[in-house]
């Protein structure tokens, strides 16, 4: 897997009530327990479409890809370049 990127740790920590720097979220930590919840994953989804220039895929809105930061990477790093507007 890709190192997991500053920018992504920048945007993440924004969605993390129990954090307050990128550095001190551990790629394998359940997400939940750092603050994550459902309404926090979809403000943070759009964080990083507008932010990285991503599409986040529909069907990656799973339990599975939101428990970790390296979950999270995984899609993200593999996710389309969006359009230009």
């Amino acid at each position: 897997m890709d190192q997991i990127s500053d920018t992504f740790r920048a945007v993440l920590v924004r969605h993390l009530a129990a954090v307050d720097r990128p550095e001190d979220i551990p790629p394998d930590v359940n997400l939940r327990a750092l603050g994550l919840n459902s309404m926090r994953a979809v403000d943070l989804v759009i964080d990083l479409e507008d932010t990285l220039g991503i599409v986040f895929p529909d069907d990656a809105f799973t339990d599975e890809v939101f428990e970790s930061a390296r979950t999270i990477w995984a899609v993200v790093s593999a996710s389309p370049v969006a359009e230009p507007r």
